[in-house]
């Protein structure tokens, strides 16, 4: 026996660790709805109308770039957090070690570009939030979208640590079934059997 982790792989492909979709989808979840906060207060309450512009200005310094990179960053985040567990209860179901792989591997690039990305996406908010001297921007949607930014963040890391693990695991087993080819490896919960 070999202790890892607590991840779940299964090469017969009959298996599906429940308590660690639960943890990444409770992470996963949160993050969604940090995406939606930060995305939906900046397309909301994030442009205002000064009177000699006809087009909405970003309340971040007037710094369109601003805006237009966080409500980018939510959608992306937002589709992500839908898309991945799904993927994630199909690759439970491959009868593959490469294949399940293959998803882990997507999962943990997704999850560390969402890190970085949202680690910008707080950096660039909070530096033309400072910068800013407008009296007509909502301050509570400005504060909003840079807190969940922030909080995006260490979702984000989480959900790479995990996925960080299932890829050492999921390459431990790869090299335990080229070492005992003959033997048929199950990894539940915390044993290799």
């Amino acid at each position: 026996k070999m202790e890892n982790g607590d991840a779940q792989v299964s090469l017969d492909g009959d298996s599906f660790d429940l308590w660690r979709f639960i943890k990444q989808t409770v992470l996963r979840f949160l993050s969604w709805v940090f995406a939606i906060v930060v995305f939906g207060t900046i397309s909301d309450q994030g442009y205002y109308n000064p009177v000699s512009k006809e087009n909405g200005t970003c309340m971040f310094n007037n710094n369109e770039c601003a805006c237009g990179y966080a409500v980018g960053i939510g959608v992306l985040a937002f589709v992500a957090c839908v898309v991945i567990p799904v993927l994630d209860i199909i690759a439970s179901k491959f009868c593959s070690a490469e294949a399940k792989k293959r998803v882990v591997i997507g999962d943990l690039a997704s999850s560390t570009a969402g890190t970085f990305l949202w680690f910008i996406c707080f950096c660039v908010l909070a530096n033309q939030w400072a910068r800013t001297n407008s009296k007509n921007v909502m301050l509570n949607a400005a504060r909003a979208a840079i807190a969940f930014s922030f909080f995006s963040i260490i979702t984000w890391v989480s959900l790479t640590h995990k996925s960080r693990l299932m890829f050492f695991l999921l390459s431990a087993v790869s090299i335990a079934t080229t070492v005992h080819p003959n033997e048929q490896l199950c990894i539940l919960g915390d044993d290799v059997i």
